[in-house]
């Protein structure tokens, strides 16, 4: 129970990290947001890592490097569904594929979910692609650009600022939504096997790892030379950075007190779509979906049917 717990407050963390870079991408560029967020989101993790007075294990860094990889080959396809305006596809089906193939990992590793957990997972899934979905008609129906936190769903950046959008492409969002999908599933998987006695070095790992790629990004695209994408103006985002890093921690920790299993942590923490979508409603008075409000039931029958198996 302590494992869903945790997962369930990652989500929540997570849900919040991408409802604020939404509204921090609808004033900046939203690579420059990312950035900002990521270098918080280090910052803080690797001074909590510091704190714990452990040096990193060669286990710590070789699985926080690996969700490094995951972390930052996800955002980029994310990142590019974005670009061809097919987030509508993308998004959501990165959502699922990054709950998704975690479970199918830990089934082919020998977890055996009770069948009521089973319902539950079988259930989150859709749920997922319906409020990470909605109908494409507003800004909470589509899926925006994920920053340095480790999520990537549904966000308020769904025209992702200071980025050129292209005609609705579904198969580039397919392609992209898939690729995306695998990066956060080995990100879900690689902090997963970190296993104990390594602190926090993983996940600070991967936040510095990322926070590289990110910058470099940025600088290639001197997107911090664009009118919207000024560093200054896009302090903000410490905010993003904050909550993505407490998500990350969660995670981890949950992954942890659930003996690294991939059968309902990952699938858990993946249902952050539904905590934007309902910020969204609550503090921008932004109306969800008739799918939305489908996916927001089937996201909460699915918490109490995980938890109850």
């Amino acid at each position: 129970m302590l494992a869903i717990t945790y997962a369930l407050v990652s989500a929540v963390l997570y849900g919040v990290s991408d409802f604020l870079s939404g509204v921090q991408s609808r004033r900046r560029h939203f690579l420059v947001v990312a950035a900002v967020a990521q270098t918080f989101s280090a910052t803080c993790l690797t001074a909590l890592a510091l704190a714990q007075g452990s040096p990193p294990t060669r286990q710590a860094v070789v699985w926080g490097l690996a969700a490094t990889v995951g972390h930052v080959f996800g955002t980029l396809m994310l990142m590019r569904g974005l670009a061809a305006g097919a987030m509508h596809v993308a998004g959501p089906l990165s959502a699922v594929c990054a709950a998704g193939l975690p479970v199918l990992l830990g089934v082919a590793l020998g977890e055996r979910p009770t069948p009521i957990a089973l319902v539950g997972i079988a259930l989150a899934l859709p749920a997922v692609w319906a409020v990470a979905a909605g109908e494409g008609g507003g800004p909470s129906g589509k899926s925006g650009a994920q920053t340095g936190d480790g999520s990537g769903g549904a966000s308020l950046a769904g025209s992702g600022t200071g980025t050129p959008t292209a005609s609705h492409d579904d198969r580039a969002g397919v392609r992209d939504g898939l690729l995306a999908g695998v990066g956060f599933a080995v990100y879900f998987v690689a902090l997963a096997h970190a296993g104990a006695g390594a602190g926090s070095w993983p996940v600070a790992v991967c936040q510095l790892g990322s926070l590289v790629a990110m910058w470099a990004i940025v600088l290639q695209q001197r997107a911090h030379r664009r009118p919207d994408g000024g560093v200054r103006a896009a302090l903000p985002a410490w905010s993003v950075g904050l909550t993505g890093a407490f998500g990350a921690l969660t995670y981890f920790l949950a992954s942890r007190a659930g003996g690294g299993r991939l059968t309902i942590v990952p699938v858990v923490a993946s249902l952050y779509p539904a905590f934007t979508v309902l910020l969204a409603m609550a503090v921008l008075g932004e109306r969800a979906s008739r799918t939305q409000v489908v996916g927001l039931l089937g996201c909460a029958a699915a918490v109490g049917l995980i938890a109850a198996g």
